[in-house]
């Protein structure tokens, strides 16, 4: 870098940057720019002897390196300095397939442009976020930048459900073997014995993440050598993909993805899909969801979604608690209470059911989640005794009991679904005029899912969805937890308008 025209040139690859200079007082930005907290770095002995401040950094200050998708956001904290920045990257691969392709037997509708301009940015940028509330069409988002790339493409997920899901939309709509690996199944296995690599391959992080661990010192010589294998496959399968999907991509922010995503070294197109980035409480995880992604480049919010009728218009109530549980009190710790004061509460429960009796009362299906599964045994006991027709799932059920179970829902054979957090995402369930959070707890990312269950357009009647929460009073805990959970709905756009003290069931009669 030359000193007298203040210039940085910054070069990169589909997963590493390299800052090109020696100027240390350069280095030193870059540093501080992608310098995080660790996760547990108070319980250290460094920290607690004070020979470690608790910090590391995604710069390796030796090699002037950092992870592709910090390109843009070191670019901007140099340009805040002063200095002219100039990048340099492999031009982006040209897609080979149709510009705005046709998904299926979908007409288009000016109303999901943005899917469209998903693509449009992450063909100018090859690395992005896609930051899309819950009811956007991520899976529509994901199908129509692969058939406009349409290059090896590799879909990661958490979870086996949204695996075979996105398996299922991508062969129905673009008509496309599908590849999987995770689950058992290794996709680039043809029954023949020989392998291949199919044009779109979903797969589970943790499987593939299990094939590219190093291998354990103290294994024998013939599972270490084996191991070792099975890495060097996996690495060389990697490198074939030139894209990358990430559904939920905040969860990316595990090592598992992080470390997974550093072998896609032809990866130069990366499209993460979440309705909550950096929500994480974890400074470290944050920085690791960019690193593997790059920055958010778009954003589609529940309140646009609301205004144009993609999403049914959500009203709030929450339940204000009036009966002390006798063995509780405000200082009573996390577990007893969340024991006594959510899934032992008898007037909580009741208000439960109460809602959900005048929901069904008005024509209405709903929606009741929660966490334990002793839980959600007491209150299908209650519905069961008021003869409301219900059907309880869990995460241990298999994936046809629960499509049973919702297409029961959907068929109007039953008026209350009732589901563990298995419900919070990658579920195809149907539109439901009630949610109910029984479930507690503040954590953004999971309410946010939960009210999304509740959302989907309505068809025969009003679009209008109810969402009913509790103020659990009497514990700090619980109350604490129901007050973060309130202020995440005042302070979002399209639904702090609709906190109401009771649901208005005359406005089932108003059609939009």
């Amino acid at each position: 870098m030359s000193m007298e025209n203040n210039t940085i040139n910054i070069l990169a690859n589909a997963v590493t940057c390299k800052v090109d200079t020696e100027a240390r007082n350069v280095k030193l930005e870059v540093n501080r720019c992608l310098t995080y907290f660790v996760d547990g770095y108070e319980q250290s002995t460094a920290f607690k002897m004070h020979t470690w401040d608790g910090t590391a950094s995604f710069f390796n200050f030796a090699k002037c390196t950092f992870p592709a998708g910090f390109m843009y956001y070191v670019g901007a904290c140099l340009k805040r300095k002063g200095y002219d920045v100039q990048f340099y990257k492999k031009p982006l691969p040209k897609p080979l397939g149709k510009l705005r392709p046709k998904i299926g037997n979908y007409e288009y509708d000016p109303r999901y442009e943005y899917q469209y301009t998903v693509t449009e940015k992450l063909l100018k940028h090859g690395q992005i976020i896609c930051r899309a509330a819950t009811g956007a069409g991520k899976t529509n988002c994901a199908m129509i930048a692969f058939a406009t790339i349409n290059r090896p493409t590799l879909f990661l997920t958490t979870r086996s459900i949204l695996m075979y899901q996105m398996k299922e939309n991508v062969e129905n709509n673009l008509g496309i073997d599908v590849a999987v690996i995770g689950d058992g199944n290794l996709g680039f296995e043809n029954s023949d014995g020989s392998k291949s690599l199919k044009k779109f391959t979903v797969a589970t992080v943790q499987t593939i993440h299990s094939y590219i661990k190093e291998p354990n010192p103290t294994d024998s010589a013939y599972e270490f050598t084996a191991q070792r294998k099975r890495q060097e496959f996996m690495k060389s399968i990697l490198e074939k993909f030139e894209f990358v999907i990430l559904e939920e991509a905040h969860e990316s922010s595990a090592s598992g993805w992080f470390e997974l995503l550093k072998y896609c070294k032809n990866a130069y197109y990366r499209l993460a899909l979440t309705g909550t980035p950096f929500m994480k409480e974890s400074e470290e995880m944050n920085m690791r969801l960019m690193a593997s992604s790059g920055p958010v480049a778009i954003t589609v919010t529940e309140k646009q979604l609301i205004d144009c009728g993609i999403l049914a218009t959500p009203y709030f109530k929450f339940v204000h608690l009036t009966k002390k549980p006798a063995t509780m009190s405000m200082k009573t710790s996390w577990q007893p209470a969340y024991r006594i004061g959510i899934v032992e509460n008898e007037e909580r429960n009741q208000a439960i059911i109460y809602e959900a009796k005048r929901a069904v009362a008005h024509g209405l299906t709903v929606m009741i989640l929660f966490k334990q599964i002793a839980h959600g045994k007491t209150l299908k006991e209650m519905l069961d005794d008021a003869r409301i027709p219900n059907e309880l799932i869990v995460g241990a059920d298999d994936q046809a009991e629960r499509k049973r179970a919702i297409n029961k829902l959907k068929d109007g054979k039953i008026k209350v679904l009732l589901g563990s957090t298995i419900l919070d995402v990658g579920v195809d369930v149907p539109a439901v005029g009630m949610v109910i959070i029984a479930s507690a707890g503040k954590a953004e990312v999971a309410l946010r899912q939960r009210i999304g269950r509740g959302l989907r357009a309505k068809k025969n009647q009003a679009n209008i969805c109810f969402v009913v929460d509790f103020d659990d009073p009497f514990n700090k805990y619980l109350k604490n937890h129901a007050q973060q959970r309130k202020a995440i709905i005042q302070h979002t756009e399209g639904f702090k308008e609709h906190i109401v003290e009771d649901f208005d069931y005359s406005l089932l009669n108003v059609k939009k």
